[in-house]
Protein backbone atom coordinates (compact mmCIF):
# COMPACT_ATOMS: atom_id res chain seq x y z
CA UNK A 1 0.00 0.00 0.00
CA UNK A 2 1.45 3.32 -0.80
CA UNK A 3 0.99 6.35 1.27
CA UNK A 4 0.16 9.52 -0.74
CA UNK A 5 1.43 13.01 0.48
CA UNK A 6 -0.79 15.58 0.47
CA UNK A 7 1.48 19.18 0.53
CA UNK A 8 -0.61 22.31 0.54
CA UNK A 9 1.21 25.02 -1.52
CA UNK A 10 1.69 28.51 0.09
CA UNK A 11 0.59 31.57 -1.40
CA UNK A 12 3.21 33.62 -3.58
CA UNK A 13 5.07 36.26 -0.95
CA UNK A 14 3.32 39.93 -1.78
CA UNK A 15 5.80 42.84 -2.65
CA UNK A 16 5.02 45.69 -0.55
CA UNK A 17 6.59 48.69 0.41
CA UNK A 18 8.35 48.31 3.82
CA UNK A 19 5.75 51.06 4.85
CA UNK A 20 3.36 49.14 3.83
CA UNK A 21 4.25 46.44 6.70
CA UNK A 22 1.94 47.20 9.39
CA UNK A 23 -1.28 44.95 9.79
CA UNK A 24 -0.06 43.13 6.60
CA UNK A 25 -0.47 39.23 7.22
CA UNK A 26 0.83 36.12 5.33
CA UNK A 27 4.00 36.31 3.51
CA UNK A 28 5.54 39.49 2.29
CA UNK A 29 8.63 40.24 -0.19
CA UNK A 30 10.76 43.47 0.12
CA UNK A 31 13.34 45.29 -1.82
CA UNK A 32 15.31 47.16 0.23
CA UNK A 33 19.13 48.06 0.97
CA UNK A 34 21.08 47.57 3.75
CA UNK A 35 21.66 50.56 6.33
CA UNK A 36 22.95 48.91 9.51
CA UNK A 37 23.65 45.11 9.74
CA UNK A 38 24.76 42.71 13.45
CA UNK A 39 24.05 39.24 13.80
CA UNK A 40 20.87 37.93 13.41
CA UNK A 41 18.90 41.13 12.09
CA UNK A 42 19.75 44.12 9.77
CA UNK A 43 17.92 47.50 9.34
CA UNK A 44 16.68 47.08 5.54
CA UNK A 45 15.88 50.47 4.07
CA UNK A 46 12.63 50.55 1.06
CA UNK A 47 13.95 50.48 -2.52
CA UNK A 48 10.15 50.69 -3.57
CA UNK A 49 9.45 54.17 -2.77
CA UNK A 50 10.00 56.72 -5.03
CA UNK A 51 10.87 59.65 -2.58
CA UNK A 52 13.83 58.94 -0.34
CA UNK A 53 13.29 61.23 2.16
CA UNK A 54 9.77 59.19 2.58
CA UNK A 55 11.64 55.80 2.57
CA UNK A 56 10.80 53.70 5.36
CA UNK A 57 12.81 51.14 7.11
CA UNK A 58 12.45 48.05 9.08
CA UNK A 59 14.55 45.91 11.27
CA UNK A 60 14.84 42.21 9.57
CA UNK A 61 15.57 39.09 11.71
CA UNK A 62 17.48 37.16 9.96
CA UNK A 63 19.97 34.08 10.09
CA UNK A 64 23.97 34.92 10.00
CA UNK A 65 24.30 38.27 8.72
CA UNK A 66 23.32 40.48 6.10
CA UNK A 67 25.93 43.02 4.00
CA UNK A 68 25.34 47.18 4.51
CA UNK A 69 25.00 48.99 1.32
CA UNK A 70 24.00 45.77 -0.44
CA UNK A 71 20.32 45.24 -2.28
CA UNK A 72 18.35 42.05 -1.06
CA UNK A 73 14.57 40.71 -1.57
CA UNK A 74 13.93 39.43 1.73
CA UNK A 75 10.61 37.22 1.93
CA UNK A 76 9.36 36.69 5.69
CA UNK A 77 6.37 37.09 7.76
CA UNK A 78 5.34 40.20 9.11
CA UNK A 79 6.29 40.21 13.25
CA UNK A 80 4.27 43.02 15.27
CA UNK A 81 6.46 43.91 18.41
CA UNK A 82 5.56 46.54 21.43
CA UNK A 83 8.77 48.28 22.30
CA UNK A 84 9.15 51.74 24.12
CA UNK A 85 7.50 53.64 21.71
CA UNK A 86 4.73 51.69 20.97
CA UNK A 87 3.75 48.78 19.04
CA UNK A 88 6.23 48.49 15.93
CA UNK A 89 6.77 45.86 13.19
CA UNK A 90 9.92 43.67 12.24
CA UNK A 91 9.98 41.17 9.14
CA UNK A 92 11.35 37.67 9.88
CA UNK A 93 13.23 36.49 7.21
CA UNK A 94 12.12 33.20 5.38
CA UNK A 95 14.99 34.22 2.58
CA UNK A 96 16.79 36.93 1.96
CA UNK A 97 18.50 36.90 -1.32
CA UNK A 98 21.37 39.48 -2.57
CA UNK A 99 20.48 41.52 -5.50
CA UNK A 100 23.63 43.69 -5.44
CA UNK A 101 23.47 43.89 -9.47
CA UNK A 102 19.78 44.39 -9.40
CA UNK A 103 18.02 47.35 -12.14
CA UNK A 104 15.73 48.79 -9.37
CA UNK A 105 14.69 51.39 -12.33
CA UNK A 106 14.29 48.34 -14.81
CA UNK A 107 12.54 46.56 -12.15
CA UNK A 108 9.66 49.58 -11.50
CA UNK A 109 9.32 49.68 -15.19
CA UNK A 110 8.27 45.86 -15.20
CA UNK A 111 5.69 47.12 -12.05
CA UNK A 112 4.17 49.55 -14.26
CA UNK A 113 3.86 47.80 -16.80
CA UNK A 114 2.20 44.78 -15.35
CA UNK A 115 -0.24 47.64 -13.07
CA UNK A 116 -1.35 48.63 -16.70
CA UNK A 117 -1.59 45.08 -18.23
CA UNK A 118 -3.69 43.88 -15.18
CA UNK A 119 -5.94 46.87 -15.32
CA UNK A 120 -6.93 46.64 -19.11
CA UNK A 121 -7.55 42.87 -18.13
CA UNK A 122 -10.01 43.44 -15.62
CA UNK A 123 -11.86 45.83 -17.30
Amino acid sequence: MTEERVSRRRTPARLVKVGELKGTSGLVRILGIVVEAREGSALIQDLLEDEIGKAATVEVLVEGTLVVAHKYIVIGEVVEKRDSVGMGVKLAAILAHDVEGFDIKEFKRALETESRVISELVR
